[in-house]
């Protein structure tokens, strides 16, 4: 049901999104069981970084992921984005 994830930014949205619905379904009983398989669902690079680091919960876990793998965008970069569609 939860889809390994390598460290990939392109895939971080797709694995939070199945983690999302994992725990939507789940009894909020097992949610720290779950957490704990999810996070042997990180493979390379990734579970080394996490590793390092002392998150307890899913919702922690995720903003985790957010801040270290989805792509940063500027004020500079939408400003710019804006210009070339006009």
């Amino acid at each position: 049901m939860v889809t390994p994830f390598k460290g990939e930014k392109r895939d971080v949205l797709a694995f939070i999104a199945n983690v999302d619905t994992a725990f939507e379904v789940i009894d909020p009983r097992n949610e720290s069981t779950l957490f704990k398989f999810v996070l042997t669902r990180i493979n390379g690079e990734s579970r080394t970084a996490i590793a390092q680091t002392n998150l307890e919960t899913w919702e922690e876990f995720k903003e985790f992921l957010k801040n270290t793998y989805t792509e940063k965008r500027t004020l500079d970069y939408h400003a710019n984005q804006l210009f070339i569609t006009k």
